[in-house]
């Protein structure tokens, strides 16, 4: 885990879409959704829940 991905991460859980964020960040989309893959496989949890519209954190990580 690094600084980045965790700046990745906020700016996903803050935008609620990794499209949004992907613009947000400067970053092609599918790049972010693999840094935050890694960092859920690194941390052994799920980050965010899939919605019909964008996502939003899982209940362990909103607790966090």
């Amino acid at each position: 885990m690094d600084l980045r991905q965790l700046r990745y991460f906020l700016t996903v859980a803050q935008t609620g879409s990794v499209a949004a964020a992907s613009r947000v960040l400067h970053i092609a989309q599918p790049a972010l959704s693999r840094q935050m893959a890694a960092l859920a496989d690194e941390l052994g949890a799920s980050l965010f829940v899939w919605l019909a519209r964008g996502m939003a954190l899982t209940r362990g990580v909103e607790a966090l």
